[in-house]
This record gives C-alpha cells, sequence and structure tokens, in this order.
C-alpha cells in the first residue's frame, strides 16, 4: 500500500464492503482480462463516494467508455479474478459546519467555493456528456458567495453528486474551497 493510493487487490466485493465502512472517497480502478464484450485488455472504474459506488465503467484500449453496473463488475472480480484494484484518492468533500441557532448566535463561516480557472470541457476527454454536464452545472452557480450548501440546493442534482462535482473541480484545480 502506498501514499497515494489503497491496495484492494483482496477481492472487489470485500474492498467495497470495507471502503463503505470507512466512508472512503476516491477512483477505484484495476486492469482487467476477458471483459465479454471487449477485445483484449481494459480498465474497469468504480466511483466512489463517502464509501458508496456513484458510477461504473470500462475503458478499453482505445480509451472508449462503456456505463456498467457494479455487479457485472463484482462478477467478473470473482470469476476471472481477483484483480488488483487500487483506489486513488479523491479530496475529502469539505465538511459544513452545523448551523446554529440562528436567532441567539452568529451564523458561523460556512465553506465557499470560489472559481481560481476556466473550466474547459474540451480536455476532458473519455468523459460522458452527462458527466460534462455535471460538472459545467455546478461550476457554472460558483459565484465565490454561494456556500457548498447552497449550491447543493441550486442545482438540481442530488446531494452525493453535488459534492463529487465539487471534488472533480477541486481535483482540476479550476476552484478552491475558502472560508467566509
Amino acid at each position: 500500500m502506498g501514499k497515494n493510493y489503497f491496495d484492494a487487490s483482496i477481492g472487489l466485493a470485500f474492498s467495497l464492503m470495507t471502503f463503505e465502512r470507512y466512508r472512503k472517497n476516491g477512483l477505484l480502478q484495476a486492469e482487467l482480462d476477458h471483459v465479454p464484450g471487449i477485445r483484449g485488455k481494459c480498465k474497469g472504474y468504480l466511483q466512489i463516494v463517502e464509501g458508496k459506488v456513484t458510477s461504473c465503467f470500462i475503458e478499453d484500449k482505445s480509451g472508449r467508455r462503456y456505463q456498467t453496473e457494479k455487479n457485472m463488475l463484482i462478477r467478473l472480480d470473482n470469476e476471472r479474478g481477483p484483480f488488483e484494484w487500487t483506489l486513488q484518492p479523491l479530496p475529502a468533500p469539505p465538511s459544513s459546519t452545523p448551523q446554529a441557532n440562528a436567532a441567539s448566535q452568529p451564523v458561523p463561516s460556512a465553506p465557499t467555493p470560489q472559481v481560481i480557472a476556466r473550466l474547459d470541457l474540451s480536455t476532458l476527454r473519455g468523459w460522458t456528456p452527462q458527466q460534462q454536464l455535471i460538472l459545467s452545472a455546478v461550476f457554472d452557480v460558483i459565484d465565490g458567495k454561494r456556500s457548498i450548501e447552497e449550491i447543493k440546493t441550486a442545482v438540481p442534482l442530488l446531494p452525493h453528486v453535488v459534492e463529487e462535482a465539487l471534488r472533480v473541480l477541486l481535483a482540476l484545480k479550476v476552484i478552491r474551497i475558502v472560508q467566509s
């Protein structure tokens, strides 16, 4: 196990249960062999947010992505693996400060995303149009004034999807999080 990734080669099903228990965030990936419908070696990916799998896909050697289900990857790992799964951690979401009693106490500072660079969707090769749309929707409401919680309510997406998009935007270094 290195500093930048977690070894999850003990088996995908067990690793996913462990990551869920410890609420890990990251991109779980492995090189796969003998995937039905795909010629040659390819890579399997599972995106994990707070221990929950939010998306799964397989990427062939030409970079084409195929959406898949978690259970299909588990079955493939059980039948033809175990493969060498590694979890590349993503930045943890900034935690929101619990709301204080507004009538009697001042509101604590809330983490607020700020734009620090332009989001260039053309650099996101291999990302699905849906993934690009999600990133763009979240990026577009970041104005340096809205807190993370306000952004979650401003974008018509599930809160965990917005949080993951913020993590990706942080990793892309197009936003930063400041305490307002």
